[in-house]
């Protein structure tokens, strides 16, 4: 199940950048995969529980725009990088260390967007309760909702664009 999970991450990744792995890298993977597979037993019908953990991420329509894909999966190489590099009782460290060295590559070309991501977090995690926290969102508040103005404009502007079913507004011609 794991090795199935790194194998589908590592393919979104390689297909959101256009780039398709090669075959002797691709199955020196999926090797090292299997070999974890096995170490941390997951065909036992536990795993499944909870259904999965990444998977119904990247099946969302949330994150369906390639740019927004990038924020996610930029998240989840970070995460699969904590994951290996945290290893301390592993029967193949050879087969985590090839890995993480591949997920570095990744992390390293995906870095602007794990970026993103750890600003939402950042952001999420704010204590709205805070009363210094409060006074300094009011102080911002204008400011961000003119950001959020100027965005909806641009979008009901492509929108407009796009959609040829909306009809456009008749302006005269003021010379006859």
């Amino acid at each position: 199940m794991v090795w199935k999970i790194c194998l589908f991450l590592f393919l979104a990744i390689s297909y959101s950048d256009g780039r398709v792995p090669s075959g002797p890298l691709f199955e020196s993977m999926k090797e090292h995969i299997s070999k974890l597979q096995r170490e941390f037993n997951t065909s036992q019908p536990d795993v499944a529980e909870g259904g999965s953990i990444f998977r119904t991420h990247l099946k969302n329509a949330l994150w369906s725009q390639a740019h927004e894909r990038k924020i996610l999966l930029a998240q989840m190489i970070s995460k699969y990088w904590d994951l290996l590099t945290n290893l301390n009782s592993t029967q193949n460290p050879k087969d985590v260390r090839n890995l993480v060295e591949v997920l570095q590559v990744y992390k390293e070309s995906y870095s602007e967007s794990l970026k993103k991501a750890k600003d939402l977090i950042e952001i999420a995690k704010l204590p709205m309760d805070n009363v210094k926290i409060q006074r300094k969102a009011i102080t911002e508040f204008y400011d961000v909702m003119l950001e959020v103005n100027k965005e909806e404009v641009k979008r009901k502007r492509r929108s407009r664009r796009h959609n040829p079913s909306v009809p456009m507004r008749y302006k005269p011609n003021p010379r006859g």
